[in-house]
């Protein structure tokens, strides 16, 4: 076994997991899922470890490992880790950020509305709140919010829709720009915050209309 067998392992099941193709609840076979990507069980059991401390896997004593179900916990706690995370790399950019990043940051904003398809949607959103963590110059904080961005994707495939988070995201995205630009942090945590105030509340709303399978109140 190597790094390379591990990474990889990884990365092909995390993505299938936020690409809805291995759904919640799923068991998740050491040997079956060696067959399906063409390796050992080893970097396997490795990376169902690494996915099961990052919550997209979860272990049952005497069951083995499943694909962990969406609840509304989840939800609120992504939404959380996010809100403080991106309120701070949204104040911290206010601070740091280069002219150069700057335009690049309202250059990102402005291609939200250019999406022709909800995938390219989703795309757009990712790189710009991507670009605002690495304006804040933090690596371990940037990783982390990769992390929630992609449960935020997976919780998007599963029944959530990016219609309703689309609305609005161009002009929220530019708000927020702006007060980078004008260098006020508090304002630019502000905006970032209210931003994802409003998709929590979308998501929420997708669960209450039962736009989600396999959904767990708890």
């Amino acid at each position: 076994m190597d790094v390379t067998s591990v990474d990889r392992a990884y990365v092909e099941i995390r993505q299938r997991i936020v690409d809805g193709q291995y759904p919640p609840g799923q068991p998740l076979s050491e040997v079956t899922l060696a067959q399906a990507h063409g390796m050992s069980r080893t970097p396997v059991r490795e990376a169902l470890a690494k996915l099961c401390h990052e919550r997209y896997v979860e272990r049952m004593p005497g069951r083995g490992f499943f694909v962990a179900r969406v609840t509304v916990q989840a939800i609120n706690e992504t939404y959380e880790v996010r809100r403080l995370l991106e309120g701070w790399a949204a104040a911290r950019a206010a601070e740091h950020a280069t002219p150069e990043i700057i335009a690049r940051l309202r250059a990102l904003a402005a291609r939200q509305d250019d999406a022709a398809t909800a995938a390219e949607a989703g795309a757009n959103n990712r790189r710009f709140h991507l670009a605002v963590a690495a304006a804040a110059g933090n690596q371990l904080a940037g990783d982390l919010i990769e992390q929630s961005l992609a449960q935020i994707d997976r919780f998007i495939t599963l029944g959530a829709g990016f219609a309703p988070f689309k609305t609005g995201a161009a002009e929220a995205h530019s708000e927020i720009v702006a007060a980078i630009e004008a260098r006020n942090p508090a304002e630019a945590r502000a905006r970032m915050e209210r931003h994802l105030d409003r998709g929590l509340t979308l998501m929420r709303d997708s669960v209450v209309t039962g736009a989600f399978t396999n959904v767990n109140a708890n």
